[in-house]
């Protein structure tokens, strides 16, 4: 729906401009969040939005802040949970998000259960639908079914369990004007684009930014474009009302923002070269690959038994932490507004795994690990060959763009003996045909033969003596993208 504020009006209800003044007198016992109450009240009034002190928050300090959190949960709930898609478009009736229960305080309990610092929730999906009780558009959650402001009430949680919380949000719509679903289009759009709004976008955010207390990062969604408002004037209006938000696009011009926001990522270092990011955050879905419904919201009840392992999490928090990032695990409330039986209980043994580290398993140390590794082509220097080979599973190699073959070669330093490798294709699982190999002069001999690899592969094949092993990539559906490609020394039986 095509937003008619040019302005953002006054809000129905707010007190008079001395009873405003009177009450921002009684908060200045709570310093940190006076500039948020004061910003707030003056727009609404309609006067210039001035901070309360024009000090510029430390923000590498707020960096160390936020990496102190550690991991929390994401949390999905829209008008996807009942589409089973993961983009609804075509919905006109807000009656088809058709909760009638909701239990915050289950999802945040289950956070802190979890040793998350940290809630991060979808507050507008690309469909538009707003999940907390907006003044610019009838399209929320208040005027559903439900009839609640779920982020109001996300907010009292968050304050009970000494959780914080970060929001999701969708820069653009698609029923703003030019987006697939705008009611003003003579002919209805082939595939679901956003158009364009950018008051929209600024009320809308300063109603997050002002009225549900300190967020500390808003992950940006770019799937749908910037809804008229550019990257960098996006990071200025939220900078206008919480200077001390971090903002992050999954997508775009990310130049200005200082925390790193990955989709469907991994643990990493925080920089690349020419970025200057921060912080970093990296995010999945908490399902694992299945066939029908959504990733990122509830699935089908069908699914309800599918959920990745505790350890794998356990693992990925560990790497954040590790790398200083922050891991966001996705989960979706189902038709109830409540946490799937599996995700509760998974994550609750990772909490007991943070907080009772299990015992360290020691691997024997592989014969590549660290060696010189070559290949054809790579993505970038951040996807060279090197990376398959340094014993982090965070890390990968790639080839260039638009292969769909390749090989990785590991000189050994001298001849050893090796009966086995073990390949970690984890990241994008591609693979359709390969080999294993060793070379004899300038021969390649073949001493294993697979299709696929997939998230983790060990292979045996009986003892040679070899100084350069190679995985040689004959056939791929993508770009080939091994995370690890390790070789190893007969053990002892």
């Amino acid at each position: 729906m095509k937003s008619k504020m040019k302005t953002p009006a006054m809000p129905v209800g707010l007190p008079k401009k001395n009873t405003m003044k009177t009450k921002i007198k009684k908060y200045l016992v709570s310093l940190p969040l006076v500039a948020v109450l004061l910003t707030a009240s003056q727009h609404c009034l309609g006067q210039e939005v001035t901070p309360l002190t024009q000090s510029v928050p430390d923000m590498a300090k707020r960096a160390e802040e936020l990496k102190s959190l550690r991991w929390g949960m994401f949390i999905c709930w829209s008008f996807s949970t009942f589409s089973k898609k993961e983009w609804t478009p075509g919905i006109n009736d807000v009656a088809f998000f058709k909760a009638t229960e909701c239990d915050t305080d289950q999802w945040v309990k289950t956070a802190k259960e979890a040793e998350m610092g940290y809630v991060l929730f979808l507050a507008k999906h690309h469909d538009g639908f707003c999940l907390w009780d907006t003044k610019t558009t009838d399209r929320k959650v208040t005027k559903a079914p439900l009839g609640r402001d779920v982020l109001a009430e996300l907010r009292k949680s968050c304050d009970k369990y000494g959780i914080k919380l970060a929001i999701y949000f969708s820069e653009a719509e698609w029923r703003s004007p030019g987006g697939t679903d705008d009611p003003s289009a003579s002919e209805p759009k082939k595939r679901p684009q956003g158009g364009k709004d950018p008051e929209l976008k600024k009320a809308q955010l300063q109603e997050l930014l002002t009225q549900y207390g300190p967020v500390e990062y808003i992950w940006f969604d770019h799937a749908a474009g910037d809804g008229g408002l550019s990257h960098e004037e996006t990071i200025k209006w939220c900078k206008k009302f919480q200077p001390g938000c971090f903002t992050g696009f999954n997508h775009g011009d990310r130049k200005g923002a200082l925390i790193r926001i990955g989709e469907r990522g991994k643990p990493g270092p925080l920089n690349a070269a020419g970025t200057d990011f921060l912080a970093a955050e990296f995010t999945y879905p908490i399902l694992p690959k299945h066939r029908g419904g959504a990733d990122w919201f509830y699935s089908l009840p069908a699914h309800d038994g599918l959920c990745l392992p505790a350890q794998k999490l356990y693992d990925d928090y560990l790497g954040a932490v590790k790398y200083g990032n922050i891991f966001s695990i996705n989960v979706g409330p189902d038709y109830n507004g409540k946490l799937r039986e599996i995700d509760v209980k998974t994550l609750r043994e990772v909490g007991d795994m943070i907080r009772n580290p299990p015992p360290q398993v020691t691997a024997p140390v592989p014969l590549s690990q660290g060696k010189t590794a070559t290949a054809p082509s790579s993505w970038n220097e951040e996807y060279g060959p090197d990376k398959a080979v340094d014993g982090e599973k965070w890390t990968r190699w790639a080839a260039a763009s638009g292969s769909l073959s390749g090989w990785l070669e590991v000189d050994l330093g001298k001849d050893e003996q090796v009966d086995h490798v073990q390949i970690i294709e984890q990241s994008h699982p591609r693979t359709k045909e390969f080999t294993v190999e060793y070379r004899v002069g300038d021969t390649w001999k073949e001493l294993a033969r697979g299709t696929t690899i997939g998230e983790n592969r060990m292979i045996n094949f009986p003892p040679v003596t070899a100084r350069h092993v190679r995985l040689n990539i004959l056939k791929a559906s993508g770009v080939p993208t091994i995370d690890e490609f390790q070789v190893f020394a007969p053990t002892a039986k």
